[in-house]
């Protein structure tokens, strides 16, 4: 069988290798599968259909500590509980079909280089996983809807070094950025049509939670922005990933689900969740008891942990759509929230500033569009009412889906909306987004200020927010030091950078990827080569290790060309981390191995390399270069030593 397919009990399934940015098929990561686009494709060849192979983890391993590691058998659980579910829901057309279960992949092989910062490809092979195979939606997640499909909040440029990348928001132009706020602030009926397109998706989702959980008994409990599809013809929605989906035992009216401990001061981890479901999303009766002299976040009064209801599942549905309303503020107004989301899985902005109770309950609409309906920020604020001692009961809580569906139906005819009479107030839900809102329009004005005031005031300004720096001020700092440098002569523009990255090295032991961004920001504005760069070689060695392979990218998508050591050196991790030109990568390797100066980046790149298939690889174009012309045995004779040669190299530089 060859290494690319997989046989399954009428198809075999390969991976689409035309879809996604890498053209790899590629589609997401979830927290206990990896996603990709296949081809399902009959035996005689005949009948080809677009399809999603889920490749899930055969074993997990789940605990607190050392002591209570549990090792789960996900391909039991899955046949034992989840099929049945979905069984279940197969005669629901808004629920996601699944076609197959590969239970043993054979040779199929499948490197997946979509991983985070500072860890390695991942192997998908039969020892390790199995694949499920379910319907393809043809669309978008509902979060890729309203930010990238409405609001146009990142696009796909050509980088040059034959890649494509897509950017955030954050990196377009100052005209493309302008452009887009112009439209959003003063763009009504915009706001009006995005609004009618919510209340539909809020409906057309109550009415399939109201079947799955009113008529089936079942709670889907992780529902979720990345969970809702949106098909590309027709806009209707179907509700995908019913993982963590459970049966209500209505004899104890809902569901008990035994939960585990988390330390709240670490972060969260598949071994170790805070929550069932996902962090953010999840009812507060979800969230586990803290362990390790943590503290719970929020207040305990009326939350019995572990007892999940219809009402769980409605506090997501709000906070789904509370997020949806309030997209376009939260991925403009910070760059960490814009990165969480394009890492996919990662929720540490939500860990940081709201898990707490004044962010996490309650989410009104005060920071978003004026525009939109106050009946809506009624029923958000509804949804994720803090809970009390008797909320299952408390009519002032949803507690089925018809009543949800009557109030938004309600809302909706009551459309267009009038702008909110009361003045709109600084919310409190959203602490830090708010103060990033409120200072992006101070900087707004006081940029019109620099402008006519030139490069003295810029400089006071760029000090001033250094003097009271914290983090979440990392923008401003970017963006004043960017306008002190348009004012500013060639010499300098060398001097200000020089100055910031001083002083961001100082706020830690190494840069992180927001600190590297502002580097390269500086860098794109000035035009002397080889000033940027040494200041590339200089800021690629301070890089904290866990970030190295976001900020290998951001700097190599952003700055095009350079002749420096550590540029080289980028493009070459970035191309092994992405099966790109491997034995270039080797060669540029092999160029620099004994170079002390920068051993961290060489180390990180045999690291990337050193890898069965990779070293393969590597070893079948040395022969090449070898010109090699002898028998297929004594070919394979001479390929195993160019492997051990090439794995014997990898090995001492790592």
């Amino acid at each position: 069988m060859n290494h690319d397919e997989m046989i399954g009990s009428d198809f075999v399934y390969k991976v689409d290798t035309s879809h996604g940015l890498s053209n790899d098929g590629y589609i997401a990561t979830g927290t206990e599968s990896i996603v990709y686009k296949g081809v399902k494709i009959s035996k005689d060849g005949n009948i080809k259909m677009a399809c999603v192979l889920k490749f899930k983890y055969k074993y997990i391993k789940m605990g607190t500590g050392e002591s209570d590691v549990t090792r789960i058998n996900v391909l039991e659980r899955f046949k034992d509980k989840d099929l049945k579910i979905f069984d279940e829901l197969q005669n629901c057309r808004s629920v996601v079909r699944i076609y197959d279960i590969i239970e043993d992949l054979g040779d199929f092989t499948l490197i997946d280089t979509h991983v985070p910062d500072g860890k390695t490809s991942l192997p998908i092979t039969r020892d390790r996983f199995f694949c499920v195979v379910e319907e393809y939606v043809d669309g978008w997640s509902l979060e890729e809807y309203c930010r990238d499909e409405y609001w146009k909040l990142t696009k796909e440029i050509d980088v040059g070094n034959n890649m494509k990348r897509r950017i955030s928001f954050h990196e377009y132009s100052q005209g493309d950025k302008e452009a887009i706020f112009k439209s959003y602030d003063h763009d009504y009926d915009e706001i009006i049509r995005y609004q009618s397109e919510m209340f539909r998706f809020m409906i057309n989702l109550c009415e399939i939670l109201e079947y799955i959980t009113e008529k089936k008994g079942i709670l889907h409990l992780d529902i979720k922005p990345d969970n809702i599809m949106v098909t590309r013809y027709g806009r209707e929605i179907v509700l995908v990933d019913f993982g963590r989906s459970e049966h209500i035992d209505f004899r104890l009216g809902g569901y008990i689900c035994g939960l585990g401990s988390a330390d709240y001061n670490s972060e969260e981890s598949i071994a170790r969740m805070f929550q069932y479901g996902t962090l953010g999303y999840a009812a507060p009766e979800c969230y586990v008891p803290a362990m390790n002299g943590s503290k719970f976040p929020f207040d305990e009064e009326g939350i019995e942990k572990g007892w999940m209801t219809i009402e769980s599942d409605i506090f997501s549905f709000g906070a789904t759509f509370w997020e949806c309303l309030n997209m376009f503020e939260l991925y403009t107004g910070s760059r960490e929230f814009a990165k969480d989301k394009a890492q996919g899985g990662s929720y540490d902005f939500y860990r940081r500033y709201v898990l707490n109770d004044e962010a996490y309950f309650e989410r009104d609409l005060s920071l978003t569009s004026p525009h939109y309906h106050e009946k809506l920020e009624a029923i958000i604020k509804k949804c994720t009412l803090k809970r009390c001692p008797r909320f299952k009961t408390d009519p002032r809580y949803y507690h089925s889906y018809g009543e949800l569906k009557d109030d938004i139906i309600y809302a909706r005819d009551s459309a267009p909306a009038l702008v909110k009479t009361e003045n709109i107030k600084v919310s409190n839900s959203f602490g830090v987004v708010g103060v990033m809102a409120s200072l992006l329009i101070v900087l707004g004005l006081i940029s019109l200020v620099l402008k006519f005031s030139g490069s003295s005031i810029a400089q006071r300004k760029l000090d001033n927010i250094m003097e009271n720096y914290n983090p979440t001020k990392i923008e401003l700092l970017e963006s004043a030091a960017i306008e002190q440098m348009r004012s500013s002569t060639e010499a300098e523009k060398h001097t200000i950078y020089n100055k910031t990255y001083e002083f961001l090295k100082e706020q830690d032991d190494s840069l992180d990827y927001s600190e590297t961004v502002v580097l390269v920001e500086l860098m794109k504005q000035m035009s002397d080569k080889s000033f940027v760069g040494d200041s590339i070689d200089n800021m690629l060695l301070e890089v904290e290790k866990k970030g190295i392979s976001s900020c290998v990218e951001y700097t190599i998508t952003n700055i095009n060309d350079s002749d420096s050591t550590g540029y080289e050196l980028a493009v070459e991790i970035y191309n092994a981390q992405k099966r790109n030109e491997l034995g270039r990568c080797y060669e540029v390797l092999i160029e620099n191995i004994d170079n002390e100066k920068f051993r961290p980046l060489v180390q990180r790149l045999a690291q990337d390399l050193d890898h069965d298939e990779m070293i393969t690889q590597i070893a079948e174009n040395l022969l090449e270069e070898e010109e090699f012309s002898g028998s297929d045995a004594e070919r394979s004779i001479r390929l195993a030593e160019k492997k051990y040669e090439v794995k014997d190299v990898l090995g001492g530089v790592v």
